[in-house]
């Protein structure tokens, strides 16, 4: 018998109605926005490491006095030949150089999402990476050199370990308009 109707009509297979995915235009923007601020905070590290001259007398004095509150026993001296010895190791301006890279390609990414654009995931993750090689590099430098105190070398690859987590963060967000359909469907 022809009934006209396709034979899938009358099969027992379910059949899944197709949903068309409405792009979510928020997605996309408010991951742009956190990448430009990320890019803003690793700029202002990139300004103030490739400018920084060593560490002054009143600088290194309030440094001293702050871990000497927490039991160290260090004096403004020690924590300026400590910054000087990183200074020769070539601490502030490779990290410099890598975060200034960094910004700028975090905020071209931001800006392209902003826009809606896909090449913008790929610079965010590529500015990800970036901040994250820097401080892994950072981390690396701080070990080959001998700090005066313990709590000084703590409070140093703890500032690192924050800078890692920043990075697994920037790197972890551009995927997200990718691992969300509606965000997907926003990129063009």
């Amino acid at each position: 018998m022809d009934t006209g109707m396709p034979a899938d009509v009358f099969s027992d297979e379910p059949v899944m109605p197709e949903i068309p995915i409405k792009p979510n235009n928020a997605i996309p923007v408010t991951i742009g926005v956190l990448l430009i601020l990320g890019a803003l905070a690793i700029g202002f590290s990139a300004y103030t490491n490739l400018s920084t001259e060593g560490m002054s007398a009143d600088e290194a004095q309030v440094m001293a006095d702050a871990l000497n509150s927490q039991g160290a026993e260090l004096t403004c001296e020690q924590v300026q030949e400590y910054f000087d010895e990183l200074a020769d190791a070539g601490y502030f301006t490779p990290l410099g150089a890598i975060e200034l890279v960094a910004s700028l390609v975090l905020l071209t990414g931001g800006v392209l999402l902003l826009l809606k654009r896909k090449l913008g995931v790929w610079l965010g993750i590529g500015g990800g990476s970036l901040v994250l090689l820097d401080a892994i590099v950072g981390f690396v430098i701080l070990s080959g050199v001998e700090p005066p105190s313990e709590l000084l070398s703590i409070s140093m690859k703890l500032t690192s370990g924050v800078g890692i987590g920043c990075g697994l963060l920037c790197l972890a967000l551009p995927f997200v308009p990718l691992l969300i359909a509606t965000g997907r469907a926003a990129l063009d």
